[in-house]
């Protein structure tokens, strides 16, 4: 099943994102989340249910909950992904479901609208969460290039935290 959201489409069972038309590269804990969280729209996902569903049997802090969140935020904006302050995390964007013809036709054509529920309404989206595979999927082009990037935030911290102590 596909979903639709914003300009992008999230294929729930390949756990694959895209963006008009291309593919766009997202590792498989975050795209797991993902789909979580788009299935089951209406719902509060705490972060022990995230943890059960995408870390299944392995011991891993709430940490990685919140980095990877805080990943799909950056891709889909601030406003995607809702905080309930100790209930969880839920999924705030309308969501349309997509045909399987639309994949290689004119997606607008095909598309049957489903909001983002509130959190006391029922909406099933069925999505398979179960995945293998521990890999980065997709186009590496549309990542950011970490080994740059990372070293000039880190020195334009430093600068910044000067001229506040200045």
């Amino acid at each position: 099943m596909r979903l639709a959201f914003q300009d992008f489409q999230f294929d729930c069972q390949e756990l694959t994102l895209s963006k008009d038309g291309r593919k766009i590269s997202l590792k498989e804990k975050p795209a797991q989340i993902l789909a979580l969280l788009v299935t089951q729209p209406e719902k509060i996902h705490s972060k022990s249910e995230i943890l059960e569903e995408v870390w299944p049997g392995r011991t891993v802090t709430e940490q990685v909950v919140f980095q990877n969140i805080g990943h799909l935020r950056a891709l889909f904006g601030d406003d995607a992904i809702k905080t309930f302050s100790k209930k969880g995390y839920q999924w705030q964007l309308p969501l349309a479901a997509v045909s399987e013809q639309s994949t290689t036709s004119n997606v607008s054509e095909s598309i049957e609208k489903t909001d983002a529920n509130p959190v006391n309404e029922q909406a099933e989206i069925g999505c398979e969460t179960e995945h293998q595979a521990d890999s980065v999927l997709a186009n590496k082009s549309s990542s950011l290039p970490w080994p740059i990037v990372a070293p000039i935030l880190i020195a334009a911290a430093a600068v910044a935290g000067y001229l506040a102590l200045s």
